[in-house]
């Protein structure tokens, strides 16, 4: 077998890796998005001009209130949505930094 350059001088992505990435962070919101409903619910959410109503985002996917808060708290933990409460309601909009992350890092 003749001598050649090992696999590491070969192989290695000519980009190299980026040290500031937060690869935790978009791992969990990648796993956050697994659920085909949070995304659909990030989608209504990335459309809307203002937040929206729980009321209307729970009449708009025919869920329960329980499984509606369910997902909504895996969202807004992960930091993709905001929640802003006003009186009994619970208002949601997409978190902007989380959009831009994401936005930057599939760019």
């Amino acid at each position: 077998m003749l001598p050649g350059p090992s696999a590491a001088q070969c192989c290695a992505p000519a980009a190299g890796l980026d040290p500031a990435l937060d690869a935790e962070r978009i791992a969990a919101a990648a796993k956050v998005l697994a659920e085909p409903l949070r995304v659909q619910i990030l989608d209504v959410l990335r459309r809307s001009d203002e937040p929206v109503c729980q009321c209307e985002l729970i009449a708009l996917f025919e869920v329960k209130q329980s499984l509606f808060s369910h997902h909504m708290r895996k969202l807004v933990d992960a930091g993709l949505v905001d929640v802003e409460r006003r009186h009994r309601w619970a208002y949601y909009s997409i978190s902007p930094d989380a959009a831009k992350e994401l936005s930057t890092w599939l760019s």
